[in-house]
């Protein structure tokens, strides 16, 4: 699909508080706006609206989700809702003609996400994982550093996304019918941006689960082996942390401040032990939500006529997803609906 209008208007379905993100990142994209809300609740609809909607442009609010997909001047698609639903809507989506943006993680298993790449393809429709850390100018940094060889060889990467969560067990984190639990809200990232430093999956993973009263995963640690390189993390509700990300070479350390899935600064250290090291500091500061950029990439990949974003390719998402998939199985997490 490559979409001519200058203005490319984005549909959002579940205005909740990521949406919010989502929304006020567009605020700072000039060639796409807010074009029209989806919501069960009409009262939230129309305040997202009002509240989103740019001067001289009123967004339209739709009282289900079918009639935001069947609107034509809904060029695509972003997905906010609890990942229990982010299958069902990405599909109704690529059926109903309209690129999708959807939040992470992209389905609840590797297998939906493999159904969802399947009908992107045959209807010939973008699809997207909205994992928005990867198009931050701090982790496009990162990059670079890495690819200029700038610590050598990496051997070992640290990460932890950790925060005490509210004990209501209605909660959607901790509620299993929603596909609660802190990996496929937390630790994807932990998963996601190992793999975009290596380039790969992992040969081996080691694991540990402890699930709570819901049943749901309360706190992870993993162990991801990709030969020459070892990946540790620890996702949990259990404790609060400063959720940093070590990246450990042969000549030095990129130092991605936490929280590192939405940082704004990271720090390369040069000869760490040595007794005159070298420091270069890197200051990504967002424009907006930092969602921004993510929506930049996907419309430009959108006006393109790509099925795929080059800086989220599904090999990505299918990647983290398999991690994912082994943890939870390993760890006895299930969840009613599947």
């Amino acid at each position: 699909m490559a979409v001519s209008d200058p203005i490319f208007n984005w549909g959002i379905i579940a205005p909740g508080r990521i949406a919010r993100n989502f929304a006020l990142g567009l605020q700072v994209v000039p060639e796409a706006r807010l074009g029209a809300v989806a919501s069960r609740n009409a009262e939230r609809g129309q305040a997202f609206a009002d509240e989103f909607g740019e001067a001289g442009h009123v967004p339209t609010v739709h009282g289900d989700y079918q009639a935001l997909l069947d609107d034509p001047a809904v060029d695509g698609v972003y997905i906010a809702s609890p990942h229990r639903f982010h299958f069902e809507q990405a599909l109704m989506a690529l059926q109903a003609g309209k690129p999708v943006v959807c939040e992470k993680p992209l389905t609840v298993t590797a297998g939906q996400a493999e159904q969802l790449m399947a009908a992107a393809e045959k209807q010939g429709v973008f699809l997207m994982e909205a994992l928005w850390s990867r198009f931050l100018p701090v982790w496009q940094q990162v990059r670079r550093w890495l690819d200029e060889d700038r610590i050598g060889r990496v051997h070992t990467l640290q990460s932890e996304f950790c925060m005490l969560a509210p004990r209501d067990d209605s909660d959607r984190l901790l509620n299993p019918e929603l596909a609660g639990g802190n990996l496929l809200d937390m630790g994807i990232y932990c998963i996601a941006l190992s793999r975009f430093v290596t380039g790969c999956d992992p040969d081996r993973i080691q694991s540990s689960v402890l699930k709570g009263p819901t049943g749901v995963d309360e706190r992870t640690a993993a162990i991801l082996d990709y030969g020459d390189t070892v990946s540790q993390f620890t996702a949990s509700f259990l404790t609060a942390r400063p959720n940093h990300m070590l990246i450990e070479g042969e000549l030095g350390r990129i130092e991605v401040e936490g929280p590192f899935w939405a940082s704004e600064r990271a720090r390369l250290v040069l000869d760490p032990a040595g007794a005159n090291p070298v420091t270069e500091e890197f200051d990504g500061t967002h424009r907006a939500s930092g969602f921004e950029y993510q929506i930049e990439a996907a419309t430009a990949a959108i006006r393109a006529g790509q099925l795929e974003c080059p800086g989220m390719p599904w090999a990505a998402t299918l990647g983290t997803a398999r991690v994912m998939d082994q943890i939870l199985r390993e760890g006895g997490v299930t969840y009613p609906f599947l």
